[in-house]
């Protein structure tokens, strides 16, 4: 733990404050800090603490160059090869579910801004994180990758429910369908992120962002964040009927395996 209790440096992320912005910086991928339970209370805890700081005014997620975007479903397929290695554990799925519905609860009740900066390899889950975010910002050399259909499994349902609200159905549905993978600049003509810069310059653009929304009160910023989200019951919804058909992909793999 670091000076106060909103720095940290944990095993998966870490927390540095520059005077009224928190940086929070992705070390390993998503899914080892969903599925590790001490690192996602740990992560639940720092981003409760930030929105409840006075003295905060806007967040930045940032993924570091030891994140390994590429390796998300892989890690997520060993960890569930381990829970079915000698019976079907529903539980596990359920506890995942839980943690990813916890996380993404969070980001949508959240008052303060959230800006997501992305970099390198982008796997579903981190894209599907910074699609609960108020702004994302990634490298001209950012890929996004969607590797589950490739692999028989559905798209995370959260992604899709964003997808659907920012895109429409239909190129939503092309989208996922079609490609395994997206550039930066595809992303921004489809109005996926907010801008596309160089490396050097991402977290700049970040805090210029954030210090332009900044100059309003926060209560008026709360307030307009709120009328604008989606209500945390419709992404539950989709997000619970994503995982139902995640299950049933998982006993088809694993029988076919067996």
């Amino acid at each position: 733990m670091a000076k106060n209790l909103i720095e940290i440096e944990a095993d998966g992320f870490s927390c540095k404050r520059k005077e009224d912005i928190c940086f929070l910086d992705l070390n390993q991928n998503s899914i080892g800090i969903l599925t590790r339970r001490d690192v996602k209370d740990q992560f639940i805890s720092t981003l409760k603490k930030i929105d409840e700081s006075k003295n905060i005014r806007g967040i930045v997620i940032a993924n570091s160059p030891t994140y390994k975007g590429d390796l998300e479903l892989k890690n997520l397929l060993a960890y569930f090869s381990k829970v079915f290695r000698s019976r079907i554990e529903d539980r596990e799925v359920n506890l995942f579910q839980h943690a990813t519905s916890q996380v993404i609860d969070i980001f949508i009740n959240y008052t303060k801004p959230t800006i997501a900066a992305m970099r390198g390899d982008i796997g579903e889950y981190l894209f599907t994180l910074s699609l609960t975010c108020d702004f994302r910002f990634a490298t001209s050399n950012t890929l996004f990758h969607f590797p589950s259909i490739k692999l028989g499994l559905p798209t995370p349902g959260v992604m899709a429910y964003y997808l659907i609200q920012y895109i429409g159905r239909q190129r939503a549905t092309d989208l996922l369908l079609t490609k395994t993978s997206l550039s930066a600049s595809e992303a921004k003509d489809l109005g996926l992120l907010n801008g596309v810069t160089e490396n050097e310059n991402l977290i700049a653009d970040c805090i210029e962002k954030l210090n332009v929304i900044n100059q309003h009160p926060s209560h008026g910023i709360a307030a307009v964040k709120n009328i604008l989200n989606p209500n945390s019951s419709d992404v539950t919804g989709i997000m619970n009927k994503a995982f139902e058909k995640f299950k049933l992909n998982l006993y088809t793999m694993k029988n076919k395996g067996d």
